[in-house]
């Protein structure tokens, strides 16, 4: 899964640096980064940020991106209260002067207990490339021990007609092997559109893009991940097999969903 370690797009633990907007010189991170929940600051406000490059950029099991070099960045301040803001973005390799997708979040974090904390945010998603139009999301986020996540989200789409909010649920671990190796894996459900182009022609889009006319409906479809991770002081090195339900289907208009994507990210 975009999915919640939270880890530069996906659910890392420490400050989610934000996924910057379209600076190309800032190279933005990706999804997955921005949407992790943030540990809360018992001192001064601190700033932090992250860039990486990976080889695809994915939300929740479905390609953003062809598969090519994506470069990422990512910038958040936190405060003693537990408030956080960020923004993250990201462009391909090939085209550097063309940004992909922003990010913009304003969260709130607290503890539970000594074992759990919560997350509450506010995200903006603006896609400049592919054609998909842009969303805004809140979600509610519950991390035991910085190993085991659990979030639900309500997403509403910009430029589909529709005024009710789509759901999204899922579920993060990672779960150290060695001092440097972790096991990293996800899984969720969340609704995707579905849409009828042409006599006889039946396409699956998300976030309601899709190409001609027709109608569209709502479906639930699942989607996972499966990888292993390296970290070493402010480097890390991820690897994930991804997974969904909607098999071979092509979305977000041409991309597939991939399979394998490799990431590469450096934090300050």
């Amino acid at each position: 899964m975009t999915t919640p370690r939270r880890r530069f797009i996906r659910n890392s633990r420490a400050s989610p640096p934000t996924r910057l907007r379209s600076c190309p010189v800032l190279l933005a991170t990706a999804v997955a980064l921005a949407c992790r929940p943030a540990p809360l600051q018992a001192q001064a406000s601190r700033i932090g940020g992250e860039v990486a490059l990976a080889s695809q950029l994915v939300d929740r099991g479905l390609a953003i991106t062809p598969a090519t070099p994506v470069l990422q960045g990512a910038i958040s301040w936190a405060s003693p209260g537990g408030w956080s803001l960020g923004l993250a973005g990201g462009v391909e390799a090939r085209s550097p002067g063309r940004p992909v997708m922003a990010l913009a979040r304003v969260s709130r974090s607290w503890a539970l207990s000594d074992d759990w904390r919560a997350q509450a945010g506010l995200l903006y998603y603006d896609y400049r490339r592919n054609r998909m139009p842009d969303r805004a999301e809140a979600n509610l986020y519950f991390t035991y021990r910085d190993s085991v996540t659990l979030g639900l989200s309500a997403i509403h789409v910009g430029d589909d007609g529709e005024r009710h909010f789509r759901g999204a649920v899922d579920v993060a671990v990672s779960w150290p092997l060695t001092r440097h190796v972790s096991l990293s894996a996800g899984a969720g459900i969340a609704e995707v559109a579905v849409g009828s182009y042409g006599p006889g022609h039946h396409s699956y889009y998300e976030h309601g893009y899709g190409y001609g006319y027709g109608y569209s409906r709502l479906r639930t479809y699942g989607y996972g991940n499966l990888g292993l991770a390296w970290s070493d002081g402010p480097w890390r090195l991820q690897v994930d097999r991804n997974m969904n339900s909607l098999g071979a289907r092509r979305v977000y208009g041409a991309h597939a969903p991939p399979h394998w994507v490799a990431s590469l990210t450096r934090s300050f």
